[in-house]
């Protein structure tokens, strides 16, 4: 594609910078409910108890604040610590915050008057455009209290294993209520030593609320009579068993001292030249693993192509245009820019992909990796998995580096992100070059994954309300558009 035809497709880059403008600062209503703080202060002057004395309120946090699907409010838990001063024992309440953008009205507060953390407590903080209610239980995954049961599970194991099991201990590693859980079970075997091979004393479980689970099963069994299942370089679980009325995958352990991710934040906690040695070794060898992947040769999973994944950002983005109408004129470059990249690039050939593939998925042991999460499998260009790693290494990195650092003054903080996000981008590309050593693919196409995945990321930010996240995907962003140049005249490829 030629330059003048960039210059034809693309919106103008002063426009592309004031959409990025727009989108660097969430508003302050937004923030303020994200507030730890001006969290604390309001309510301590507008909650009774707090305010007559009969509680104490030593702080009120926000965790996992996100946007409704149809755009009329963001939810999340705040956990208030309080405690009654005859005594000054402090506990926990959580609470449900429910956060009406400006344009939505607040539900009424009137209403008979009921003490704070009692059943029916229902406040609403009109400064804060919050309403509160006691946060309800967790929604439980129809099969969880049978997994977590030692001897309904066991029956269950030996039902989709075919194997009689003498004793079974479950272990719930993770859990995201309503959505998926992990549990571990440690086996004994009624037949035959357990040390045997084809008999593990431990095997992992996965539920899911959806079809996931059966897209991994099928992925892996795939993958593991492929080359990859031989393979001394990366190593996947075995896949045992998938259960459809429970939507159970039962699955072989991998080892694992720690994941990818760990060993990132290590070495920028430590920048010791050891830690840095062996973050590049680790990063050549998961490139390696991921192109063997990528060349397994399996066929099997569904097609998802940059078209597919343009639909699936701009379906992400429409409820946050809804809670924000003002977002919407901004966003709109943004996708007509990277839109316009894309006219006349070629596709690299679909490969088998991860899906999913972010140092998270990466296992290490004793200088051996392995491979995890197969339920998003699916054939797509090599760029999905590379883009989505690199991009997810940066973010990490970057959110860590926050973490470590809270407290840089405002007027020195672009310039030290800078420098931190240089640093990532490096051993982004480190990966990078390790991973084209071996296997081809189009800068371009990575270009456009990566320039996708990263918007979405700044969508993310407003969705979650995270405002330190936000600076640094920003910058990403800007970082990755102008590497193809300004005003659509490329000076560079991405």
């Amino acid at each position: 594609m030629s330059g003048t035809t960039q210059r034809h497709a693309l919106p103008a880059w002063a426009t592309i910078l004031d959409s990025l403008d727009t989108l660097a600062r969430l508003p302050a209503w937004l923030e303020r409910a994200a507030d730890t703080a001006r969290l604390t202060e309001t309510l301590r002057r507008s909650v009774p108890e707090f305010t007559s004395g009969a509680l104490a309120l030593h702080k009120c946090r926000s965790k996992h604040l996100l946007l409704s699907r149809d755009g009329a409010s963001w939810s999340g838990t705040y956990y208030c610590t309080v405690a009654d001063p005859s005594t000054t024992q402090q506990r926990s309440v959580a609470l449900r915050g429910v956060l009406r953008p400006p344009h939505i009205a607040l539900p009424d507060a009137a209403g008979t008057p009921t003490p704070f953390a009692s059943d029916a407590w229902q406040f609403v903080v009109p400064e804060l455009r919050l309403a509160f209610q006691m946060q309800p239980p967790e929604t439980q995954l129809d099969a969880l209290a049978e997994l977590t049961n030692p001897e309904q599970a066991r029956v269950l194991l030996e039902q989709s294993m075919e194997r009689q099991i003498a004793s079974c201990h479950p272990e719930v590693l993770r859990y995201h209520p309503g959505l998926r859980c992990t549990i571990g079970y440690h086996l004994t075997y009624q037949d035959a030593d357990s040390s045997h091979q084809s008999l593990p004393p431990f095997v992992v479980a996965k539920t899911y609320d959806d079809e996931r689970g059966r897209i991994a099963y099928e992925g892996m069994h795939a993958l593991w009579v492929s080359p990859l299942g031989a393979s001394t370089r990366v190593a996947i679980a075995e896949p045992i068993a998938y259960v459809p009325e429970r939507r159970l995958l039962v699955q072989g352990p991998l080892s694992e001292e720690q994941t990818l991710y760990a060993l990132i934040e290590t070495t920028l906690q430590t920048q010791s030249a050891t830690s840095r040695a062996q973050l590049n070794d680790y990063l050549r060898k998961t490139a390696i693993g991921l192109a063997e992947l990528h060349s397994s040769g399996v066929t099997i999973g569904a097609l998802h192509s940059w078209e597919d994944e343009m639909t699936k950002v701009r379906a992400f983005v429409a409820p946050l245009t809804t809670a924000i109408p003002a977002l919407a004129p901004a966003l709109m470059p943004l996708f007509a820019y990277i839109e316009g990249l894309a006219v006349g690039s070629t596709p690299d050939r679909q490969v088998p992909a991860h899906g999913t593939f972010r140092p998270a998925q990466v296992l290490l042991h004793q200088g051996h990796i392995g491979f995890i999460d197969f339920d998003s499998f699916c054939q797509a260009e090599p760029a999905m998995d590379l883009a989505l790693f690199m991009v997810a290494l940066v973010d990490f990195g970057m959110s860590s580096l926050h973490a470590m650092h809270p407290s840089i003054p405002d007027e020195g903080l672009h310039r030290v992100l800078e420098e931190q996000l240089a640093q990532l981008d490096a051993i982004a590309d480190t990966f990078l070059a390790h991973y084209t050593a071996v296997h081809l693919v189009s800068r371009q196409r990575l270009g456009l994954w990566k320039a996708l995945n990263i918007l979405e990321l700044v969508a993310r930010s407003w969705d979650r309300v995270k405002p330190a996240r936000l600076k640094h995907t920003i910058m990403m962003l800007e970082r990755q558009l102008l590497s193809y140049g300004s005003e659509g005249s490329p000076h560079g490829t991405f």
